[in-house]
């Protein structure tokens, strides 16, 4: 069976496309209205964020730490008429790249399964690399990752997903960055 073809209409791709910046400019107000109200600081184990990624595949991120390096990251996009659904597991490090003035900034790799639906479910393997900066006494992390996805059914191919987000976190006391420096 052959996997479908992604070329819809031009009134149907930009009702598509129309509802898909809707739906992210509506995330982003709101995860900018709810950031302006918080100052905690987060990176903690137990600490849980979501936001938003743009890129392949486009839709809503989330992420648990289970310690200041190691967290499950996991998410739902939409790329090609297609829904998709990931999650990774995380390893993050801190000394890697000289730390700005404000803020923080690391690096980090993950693996992790990633299901695609298409006339048949697609079964890949995500590995991603990435880059996350905390803005400074805010629960707000800014990221870029990047990697090769290897799928496994209906056939191997290998791609890639790539991604520019923003992700909220609620809860917790947090710490400021300078607490964060010291550890």
């Amino acid at each position: 069976m052959s996997r479908k073809s992604h070329k819809p209409s031009i009134g149907r791709q930009h009702d598509f496309c129309y509802r898909r910046m809707m739906n992210i400019k509506n995330a982003v107000f709101a995860l900018v209205l709810v950031a302006a109200g918080g100052n905690a600081w987060s990176q903690q184990a137990g600490q849980f964020g979501a936001g938003v990624v743009l890129g392949v595949p486009i839709g809503g991120t989330a992420k648990y730490w289970l310690n200041d390096r190691q967290a499950f990251d996991f998410g739902v996009g939409f790329g090609d008429g297609d829904t998709v659904l990931y999650g990774d597991f995380l390893w993050h490090a801190w000394n890697i790249f000289p730390q700005p003035q404000k803020g923080k900034l690391g690096a980090y790799v993950g693996v992790g399964p990633r299901l695609e639906t298409a006339d048949e479910a697609e079964f890949a393997i995500r590995t991603m690399a990435g880059l996350d900066y905390w803005v400074e006494n805010n629960p707000i992390e800014l990221f870029l990752e990047g990697g090769p996805v290897f799928r496994f059914t209906p056939s191997s191919d290998v791609s890639a997903d790539v991604g520019l987000g923003v992700r909220f976190y609620f809860g917790g006391s947090g710490a400021s960055t300078q607490q964060k420096r010291r550890k």
